[in-house]
């Protein structure tokens, strides 16, 4: 039961292929590229959450970042002057604040405003296809109505007749 069955780590010796230069150039690039994993990984795991953004509305933004109301201003940049978009009052406090485009808010609108349009247009054929069938269904209904009454007014009018003869 004394049996000893510990294990020894192998020599590093040149003779046994440990520790040359190369491999310790080879274990520092190795580290350096650990690290950089490392970083990276710490830098994407902690990506920043923005406030829900009023620029993805459609149409005309309704609050700013901060909260306020967004207002119209003018731009006087060499690129865009005199274009019309939609800013805070508070934009020079530093903060990010919306910033849309007036003639952009527009046609987004219009867009909005045509799919809902096209949508009603469908489901106004839809209802006067639903009445359409109804009304042929009623006329249907309403026919045969008519010639029950007719055969059973014809068959009254035959029994009073044969009452009054025999009578």
């Amino acid at each position: 039961m004394g049996l000893d069955y510990s294990y020894s780590q192998p020599s590093e010796s040149e003779d046994y292929g440990g520790h040359d230069s190369s491999d310790t150039e080879d274990r520092e690039f190795e580290d350096l590229i650990r690290r950089d994993q490392a970083d990276l990984n710490y830098n994407y795991a902690s990506t920043v959450q923005y406030p829900p953004q009023p620029e993805v509305e459609f149409g005309f933004p309704q609050t700013c970042y901060c909260g306020g109301r967004p207002k119209l201003a003018t731009s006087r940049t060499v690129n865009d002057p005199c274009r019309r978009y939609y800013t805070c009052d508070n934009v020079n406090d530093g903060d990010c604040h919306v910033h849309k485009w007036w003639d952009d808010a527009v046609m987004e609108e219009m867009r909005a405003r045509d799919v809902h349009t096209l949508q009603l247009s469908e489901k106004l054929k839809e209802l006067q296809n639903e009445t359409e069938q109804k009304l042929v269904r009623l006329e249907k209904v309403v026919s045969e109505l008519d010639e029950n009454i007719t055969r059973l007014t014809n068959g009254f009018e035959y029994f009073v007749g044969g009452m009054v003869i025999i009578y």
